[in-house]
């Protein structure tokens, strides 16, 4: 196998050569699926917490069931 410089590199040293950037992709992905699996959840908590103080401001007694 050969490089761009015109080495040879074994199997290994390809392996080395090319995890570094295979595993970035790999853990890019990852946090970009993460952070988007966040959302329904964050959109909840602000409504819950929009009636919550809805409910302070009024002075009432409700329930609030984050929708």
């Amino acid at each position: 196998m050969s490089d761009h410089n015109g080495q040879n590199l074994t199997a290994r040293e390809m392996v080395r050569a090319h995890a570094y950037p295979v595993l970035a992709a790999i853990s890019t992905l990852s946090l970009v699926a993460m952070a988007l699996l966040q959302i329904p959840q964050a959109v909840k908590a602000h409504r819950y917490n929009r009636c919550i103080d809805t409910q302070i401001q009024l002075q009432a007694v409700q329930h609030c069931d984050g929708r």
